[in-house]
């Protein structure tokens, strides 16, 4: 259920400061990044204001590398802080999926070839990068834990959490609980 209009709004003010005051208010910080980042996070302000007086509560928390129009998320998913690597596959995320600080959801894999990277090789018959066929799916209702890494090829089912950390290199079926490295399935909910 959607929180009311006037409480959305409180909300975002109070994220909006601490999302800004680091950069903004704190003249040590300032110092350390170039002119750009301060102008161009200066005019993003009020984007990421209106963002948030909607309801979006992590308007620019998330980071593509690739096209992006690789990545698929449903309604009423959260990306806090998360990178998707795209260069060798597709995403798709379930609605309602939440990701905590700092996940990294990668199709991109590199090649070798006679023990060497593809890209050190002059006669390799095929691209160090694949550019299709490494595609991730994440279920419905999935909450995936700080700092987890979802690798290529990987499927995750739905109502599954993957606690922080983790490295998810195989599918995790429905109702599930995965931690660990490499992640397992600790738990299994029964449906």
């Amino acid at each position: 259920m959607r929180r009311p209009l006037k409480e959305r709004v409180g909300r975002a003010r109070v994220v909006l400061r601490s999302h800004l005051m680091p950069f903004i208010a704190n003249p040590q910080h300032r110092r350390n990044q170039p002119l750009l980042v301060r102008l161009l996070s200066i005019l993003r302000a009020p984007v990421v204001r209106l963002g948030l007086w909607a309801g979006f509560p992590h308007v620019d928390f998330a980071y593509v590398h690739g096209d992006v129009s690789r990545v698929h998320i449903g309604d009423g998913c959260s990306t806090t802080n998360t990178v998707f690597n795209v260069s060798s596959g597709d995403i798709w995320v379930g609605e309602h999926t939440y990701f905590s600080h700092g996940c990294y959801v990668l199709t991109g894999v590199h090649r070798y070839f006679h023990g060497m990277r593809v890209g050190l090789v002059a006669d390799a018959p095929f691209d160090e990068v694949p550019r299709a066929g490494n595609d991730i799916r994440i279920g419905r209702g999935c909450y995936i834990g700080a700092n987890a890494t979802i690798l290529a090829n990987v499927t995750i089912g739905d109502n599954c959490i993957v606690g922080a950390g983790a490295v998810v290199t195989k599918d995790v079926p429905n109702g599930s609980f995965a931690v660990g490295v490499p992640a397992r399935v600790k738990q299994r909910q029964e449906t």
